[in-house]
């Protein structure tokens, strides 16, 4: 009640735009070279400051976004993560919204929102609130106003609702346990040579036990008007009546004169700083599985003249030292000395961030290398300060950053937040019409600009340097003089003049191109959804399905074949899923994977590759491909299918790029669903954590290239489909030239090859071990429902089960927001997997060892009501919301989604259906039918439960 009468009177202020002349407010006193002046803005008289940015061709969301000046590099070593504590708490109960407002569905849906349009960030120096509230909904705005009001001052800050969040933020550390052992050594190096931030080596423990009145005043300190900023960007009416209600809601708020630690900690504590750390990773797990990495990270400090800063020159420095990097990163990619056991980066950190100011160096290299890695890092340094750039490759970094800044679209909301944040937060100006300007400045850029700047900040030795190293390893880098030694040795032999590789214009000579026929000039014949089909001479049929688009210059294709891996025996089942992999990593035709990296670098389109897959009952490829650019495609497409490389020194670097790579993508929440798709006998696809790991080194290289060109050279079962704005002909003729001379080189009959998935029959509960890859102290539960689809009307079963799922994932919500239980990483959902022909509807919850009970008992409670009908029906409407304005009319007649109805047609015999239908369907879907829908799949024959611990 409290709520509805606090939206009706701003609700009526905003309408009405009732006078304030009771309030004070004052515009910026920068002048207009500052800001541009079609954004609104003010400061109030405590110190909060608005902008609004009214953008009329942006999407049919208001961006709402509310800025506090605090994040990660704010706190002191007692306040370890209390800047993103109380970012959780924002989404708890507070003074407007008793229930919390991102959980609370009937509010939602009372809004026309979705939890996922509410969500917070905190970042190095800022905490940011993001709110997206459909345009013509102004109550929906003035709700976002008010949840802004409560992060500013009407938070719970109780010691209750602190000590509930510990537990979440428990689990949200633990959940990246694979990589944990990295981002720590990482943290220790940073933490060392920084003093502004912190050690995170002893989270849990403080995590668990610091007083609750430290995060107050921390909350009290830093949460003041004058560092807050409300920015509201989108199709905005009338902003005097906006800017009227933000006046109203946050006039009220108090200043208090507290007084905080200077902007660079490091300034009062430089002694604490070292100039050199070594450290030592531990061990995660297995040690068979461990790569032994070396991670060197070295900082060139850029000794700023702060003068210079004004303007736009702060964002001009940035920019060329952005130039330096870019330039480096392909000296380094080019060079004949850096090979495959080792990568170099570079970065350049602006005066906000940390490092600030630095150009910073990571090698990433292998136990035993690490000596002839520096060597060969410090060599193109110097070559790089002793010679300079030279014009060719400064011409392309600057082409290529000009490229970028054309890119940035100025009638996006997201352009808009990111210069508005920008200005308020770290006092970079935004002045009207600021893309041309820095377009024009950049244009006009000399080289010799770059070249004093990379003297001015690349010295003879790095200003500071850490490295990491596996636990207990030894090296001659880990002491501090035998380095500097090392590198200033180094700096002592000559170098000489940097030389560009040539640029590959063509993969195939002209000769090359020439040779292959032309071949007969192609009839088409007509296909479902008006399209064109033809039938290439080596078997392949190619559809096309022009379509007049906004993006007219990019090209969908998809090529595929009806059959995978499960053509082949179960012992060669890793090796041929890996083969695509394998292939990319070796190169095709008389180039090496460096060598097409550098081709990609020099395409519009093509930057990503081709990327080739193989899966249990398929093989092909889906890219986007610009129409300027078909015709290198189809060459690179051509080597793919006919000449890949077979390299055995190449391919043991893949296999130990793998287990470098590993902890990235190994985490306890992809081995959760990873043992749910093998007790539910689901391999059509890789494992995506430890068990991929696992089956890569087991990958014979022989195996995978033999099955890698038997099913890429079955030609005669491959199709085509291509989507976009094109000519038919044009198409067709460079289709023919590449494509159509692809021989059948197969001598597999593949026909009825293909291995049916089985469903198998429950209900069953299993209890797994987590991974021998990484130490855990949680537990994990998923249940699994699998069954085959009986209706014949696939896209209903489809869109049904889909919002089961949408609205079986709010209800588990409960059990956080309202069961107060420790969930950080967890989600069910519902779908129709194709491969495998099922539904599939699907929980998985990482938690506490001695909550899993409850979780287990709440999920069934859960289930049980749903299918009884006893849930509200709010909660079903508001999920039924969502996936409506995901199916729109415009999104289904988008090109992209037209190109997957064709590949489902093809692929899967799924008749295409009108776009129309299925938004009818959407619309008339009822609460009864999902009840009935949760009836049919979930029932105990097809579950499946896995507890992991």
């Amino acid at each position: 009640m409290k709520l509805l009468k606090t939206l009706v009177v701003y609700s009526l202020i905003f309408l009405w735009g009732l006078s304030m002349s009771a309030q004070t407010t004052y515009d910026n006193p920068e002048d207009n070279w500052t800001l541009d002046k079609n954004i609104k803005t003010g400061v109030l008289d405590n110190g909060l400051t608005y902008f609004i940015k009214p953008v009329k061709n942006s999407n049919q969301h208001v961006r709402m976004i509310f800025l506090v000046k605090v994040g990660s590099l704010n706190q002191q070593q007692h306040e370890l993560n209390f800047a993103h504590h109380i970012e959780h708490l924002s989404f708890r109960p507070s003074a407007n919204f008793p229930s919390g407002l991102k959980g609370n569905s009937k509010e939602l849906s009372h809004l026309d929102m979705q939890p996922h349009n509410i969500y917070g960030r905190t970042g190095a120096r800022v905490t940011r609130y993001f709110y997206n509230a459909p345009y013509e909904n102004k109550q929906a705005i003035n709700t976002g106003l008010l949840w802004f009001k409560d992060i500013a001052t009407g938070l719970d800050l109780s010691q209750k609702s602190i000590d509930r969040e510990r537990g979440v933020l428990l689990q949200e550390y633990r959940g990246s346990a694979a990589s944990r052992a990295q981002k720590l050594a990482y943290n220790e190096v940073y933490s060392n040579l920084f003093s502004e931030v912190n050690s995170t080596k002893s989270f849990s423990l403080h995590n668990r036990n610091f007083p609750h009145q430290d995060l107050q005043k921390f909350y009290k300190k830093w949460y003041q008007p004058q560092r807050m900023a409300v920015v509201i960007v989108g199709n905005i009416e009338n902003s005097e009546k906006l800017e009227d209600s933000i006046k109203s809601i946050f006039q009220e708020l108090k200043s208090l004169e507290i007084e905080v630690e200077p902007e660079r900690k490091e300034r009062n504590k430089p002694n604490i700083e070292k100039s050199f750390t070594s450290v030592f990773r531990k061990s995660n797990g297995n040690s068979k599985y461990a790569f032994n990495a070396v991670n060197m990270y070295l900082f060139y400090k850029h000794k700023v003249d702060k003068k210079e800063d004004k303007g736009l020159g702060r964002l001009q420095r940035q920019i060329k030292g952005e130039l330096i990097t870019e330039i480096l990163k392909t000296r380094f990619s080019e060079s004949s000395k850096v090979d495959n056991k080792t990568t170099i980066s570079s970065s350049y950190t602006p005066v906000w961030d940390i490092p600030s100011d630095m150009l910073t160096i990571t090698i990433n290299t292998e136990l035993q290398y690490e000596v002839v890695a520096l060597e060969n890092t410090v060599d193109i340094l110097r070559q790089f300060i002793e010679y300079g750039v030279t014009e060719e490759e400064f011409e392309n970094a600057k082409n290529n950053s000009l490229k970028t800044i054309e890119s940035y679209n100025t009638l996006e909301s997201s352009y808009w937040i990111n210069e508005i944040e920008n200005y308020f937060v770290n006092h970079e100006v935004l002045p009207l019409n600021k893309k041309e300007i820095i377009k024009n400045w950049l244009s006009k850029l000399p080289k010799e600009e770059i070249n004093h700047l990379v003297k001015d900040i690349i010295k003879p030795l790095p200003d500071k340097m850490g490295l990491i190293f596996p636990s207990d390893s030894e090296s001659p880098l880990f002491y501090k003089e035998k380095t500097q030694e090392i590198i200033q040795k180094k700096a002592m032999e000559k170098v000489l003049p940097y030389k560009s590789k040539s640029e590959i214009k063509r993969l195939m000579n002209r000769d090359q191109i020439d040779s292959l026929p032309k071949g007969e000039k192609l009839y088409a014949k007509l296909g479902k959804l008006d399209t064109e089909v033809y039938s290439l001479k080596n078997g392949s049929k190619l559809i096309l399905k022009p379509l007049k688009s906004e993006n007219s210059n990019t090209l969908t294709i998809r090529g595929f074949s009806p059959f995978g891996a499960s053509c082949y025996p179960k012992e060669e089942y890793n090796s041929t899923m890996f083969a695509t992999s394998v292939i990319k990593s070796l190169g095709v035709g008389s180039y090496k994977n460096k060598d097409l990296k550098n081709f990609y670098e020099n395409t519009q389109s093509i930057k990503m590759g081709f990327t080739p897959y193989i899966f249990s009952n398929e093989s092909g490829f889906e890219s986007e491909v610009s129409i300027k650019e078909l015709d290198k495609f189809l060459q690179l497409l051509y080597l793919y299918f006919t000449k890949p490389r077979k390299d055995q020194v190449a391919f043991e670097n893949w296999k130990k790029r793998f287990l470098q790579d590993a902890t990235h993508f190994i985490n306890p929440t992809n081995d959760l669903i990873d043992a749910l798709k093998k007790v539910t006998r689901d391999s059509t696809r890789l494992p995506i954590a430890s068990d991929l790991v696992k089956a890569s080194q087991s990958v014979n290289l022989n195996i995978a290239y033999r099955n890698y060109l038997d099913l890429f050279g079955n030609m005669e079962n491959f199709t085509f489909i291509v989507t976009g704005d094109f000519d038919s002909n044009e198409v067709v003729a460079t289709f023919q030239k590449y494509i159509g001379n692809i021989a059948s080189t197969s001598k597999m009959n593949f026909e009825a090859k293909n291995k049916v998935i089985g469903t198998p029959i429950g209900p069953k509960y299993y209890e797994l071990s987590t991974s021998d890859l990484y130490q855990t102290k949680n537990s994990f539960y998923g249940i699994r429902f699998v069954n085959n689809v009986s209706n014949q009307k696939i896209w209903q079963e489809e869109l049904k089960v889909r919002v089961l799922g949408m609205v079986l994932n709010s209800l588990i919500y409960d059990l956080r927001d309202k069961e107060e239980l420790s969930l950080y990483r967890f989600s069910a959902g519902g779908y129709f997997d194709r491969r495998t022909q099922r539904i599939e509807i699907q929980f998985r919850f990482s938690c506490l060892p001695e909550q899993l009970p409850i979780i287990r008992e709440k999920t069934n409670q859960i289930i049980e009501n749903l299918k009884k009908g006893n849930i509200s029906e709010k909660v079903f409407e508001n999920q039924k919301t969502g996936i409506r304005s995901i199916y729109t009319h415009h999104a289904l007649n988008q090109p992209s989604y037209i190109a997957k109805k064709l590949y489902r047609y093809y692929r899967f015999e799924e008749p295409p259906v009108a776009s129309i239908i299925i938004e009818n369907y959407l619309k008339n879907l009822t609460f009864e039918e999902v009840v009935r829908t949760a009836k049919t799949y979930l029932k105990p024959e097809f579950r499946h439960e896995v507890k992991m611990e």
